[in-house]
């Protein structure tokens, strides 16, 4: 599903793009191939990587990001590689988890147990090409991109932010959400202490768009909901979660 010129959500599970298991998978091409930023739960692999070639034909994909180490986010690492021969890129803090396919450290053991998923689903293990972590900024087939680390929906959860035809773009997996929604699940390493510590560092980014790794995405005036999400946490409310209503998945 193409947003823009060189840029297209190639899996998603609420729009049906690809398995049932993944997040919102987006594809921008650069100069020297596509970067995904995160690969799906590794389902439907094959079907998310047709989608790259109908939506953006003629590249090739060399690089996939990923913004945390939850299953349906990092679980297509292996396979996506395995077809692409891509470098995986990841926050510091996920490359223990992805490698070893730590289905603890991944949240899989539990999400599997509150019937999230099937019985028979698991992640593989992957080497991870780069580590990144807050701050750092990063050039991928000539997209630069900056990790900001903002733990709350998980203590490894990361944003990445780029520029693309003269717009801003932030990626920001399940740490916010379309209109301020925050990410708080009832998992280990989620919570609102973490928001309190680190939401802050999405203040003035002045974003047009804002994608997360579910739901609605807007293609510009993203930087509203970001402050949406900051003005709820910093008044000390609980706000709106995922989940909730018509948040949930």
């Amino acid at each position: 599903m193409r947003i823009s010129e060189g840029f297209a959500l190639v899996g998603s599970l609420q729009f049906g793009l690809s398995g049932s298991f993944d997040c919102h998978v987006y594809a921008l091409r650069g100069e020297s191939g596509i970067v995904l930023i995160d690969v799906g739960a590794g389902t439907h692999t094959k079907q998310l990587l047709r989608n790259v070639e109908v939506d953006l034909p003629g590249s090739r994909v060399v690089a996939a990001l990923i913004t945390h180490a939850h299953a349906d986010h990092c679980g297509g690492a292996a396979s996506v590689r395995e077809e692409t021969s891509c470098a995986i890129i990841a926050p510091i803090m996920c490359r223990r988890t992805i490698e070893r396919a730590d289905e603890d450290a991944s949240g899989l053991r539990a999400a599997r147990s509150q019937g999230l998923y099937s019985e028979d689903f698991e992640i593989l293990p992957c080497a991870v090409d780069m580590t990144v972590d807050d701050g750092k900024s990063f050039v991928v087939a000539g997209l630069e991109f900056t990790a900001i680390h903002i733990r709350g929906h998980s203590r490894d959860a990361h944003c990445y932010l780029t520029h693309i035809a003269g717009k801003r773009l932030l990626f920001t997996g399940d740490a916010v959400f379309y209109g301020g929604v925050l990410g708080v699940i009832n998992a280990d390493g989620s919570g609102m202490e973490g928001y309190r510590n680190d939401v802050g560092k999405l203040a003035e980014l002045e974003i047009d768009g804002l994608f997360p790794g579910h739901g609605m995405f807007t293609v510009s005036r993203g930087q509203r909901h970001l402050d949406l999400a900051i003005e709820q946490v910093r008044r000390g409310f609980l706000g709106r979660q995922i989940g909730q209503g018509d948040t949930i998945f």
